[in-house]
């Protein structure tokens, strides 16, 4: 399988492969090939812009990127943060659900290369 170069920066919710800036999602949320990220770690913090553009964009392109990630707990045991380790791979969503009290939901179909 083909391997690409993913660049991304500390805040931006994306990284750029071949030009185009596709979602970054956490492999902390993923359970199998379904993915659910309840967003809880921004609650009352004025992310709503940054969670509603990165949603557009997985629902948009259906693609994302998984990354892999430090995640920070606070004393209950909720992720509070993360910390970027590496990109995996590319892969293409099917079944992308959102909804403000759920957060969001998808399905890898198909991984569509790796990187770097």
């Amino acid at each position: 399988m083909e391997t690409k170069k993913a660049i991304g920066r500390q805040g931006w919710w994306f990284a750029e492969v071949d030009g185009v800036a596709l979602p970054c999602v956490h492999k902390h949320w993923l359970k199998g090939t379904t993915y659910h990220d309840p967003f809880e770690r921004h609650k009352g913090k004025n992310n709503d812009k940054k969670i509603m553009e990165a949603v557009d964009a997985v629902a948009a392109r259906r693609q994302v990127v998984l990354t892999d990630d430090e995640a920070t707990l606070d004393a209950a045991g909720t992720v509070t943060a993360f910390a970027r380790k590496n990109y995996i791979a590319v892969f293409e969503v099917e079944d992308v659900l959102y909804s403000v009290n759920d957060g969001l939901r998808f399905r890898l179909s198909k991984r569509l290369f790796n990187l770097q």
